[in-house]
């Protein structure tokens, strides 16, 4: 049985085979598997050299890098997006405590925007902030002091619909408790001004 070999499998084989020989191993079958498992071996040896060779100058490529980089640039544009990301969470707290300041003061029934801005200037100018209820504290003792001070700033009827239609002559200016029962339980029927 004659098998074609490469230069470098037969030095290979050869040198194995004279050192299996002098140490008493002639036996042709267990040379040759002792020869292929040597060689198997060899090759796992080099393949594993190959690879952490790899592994190696890819790990010093990305050692340079490190070393190629601005570091200070770098921490330097984190903060500045962090700064940002900082800037845009306030903003939107600010933005979400003035929309729940302009639905309280809507509510207090002003005459105008006029006297609905002054009001919202004034809870502003005194901080005042909203409880885990969403009760604006401190809120009522500024519309009362508003209510005392100037009392054209709000509305007569503040509910936005008026009272049913007199048979008297005059108008009147509030609804009375019937009329204000009936549309508590009926509120699809209160009248749009």
């Amino acid at each position: 049985m004659t098998i074609k070999k490469t230069m470098t499998e037969r030095k290979s084989i050869m040198i194995d085979q004279k050192y299996l020989n002098g140490l008493g191993i002639t036996d042709e079958a267990a040379v040759k598997a002792i020869t292929e498992t040597y060689a198997a071996d060899i090759q796992a040896e080099q393949d594993a050299a190959a690879a952490a060779k790899t592994q190696l100058e890819e790990a010093n490529k990305i050692i340079q890098s490190y070393k190629d980089m601005d570091v200070e640039s770098i921490q330097k544009s984190a903060d500045e997006w962090k700064q940002k990301c900082e800037q845009l969470v306030a903003d939107r707290k600010a933005k979400e405590h003035s929309d729940k300041i302009d639905k309280y003061v809507q509510a207090q029934g002003m005459r105008n925007s006029v006297y609905a801005e002054h009001l919202k200037r004034q809870i502003l100018e005194r901080k005042l902030q909203f409880d885990d209820k969403g009760v604006l504290t401190g809120g009522d003792a500024v519309v009362k002091a508003l209510r005392e001070s100037c009392p054209d700033a709000f509305l007569a009827n503040p509910s936005g619909y008026g009272a049913a239609a007199p048979t008297s002559g005059h108008v009147p200016t509030a609804l009375n408790g019937v009329e204000r029962a009936f549309y508590a339980k009926n509120p699809d029927l209160i009248p749009k001004n």
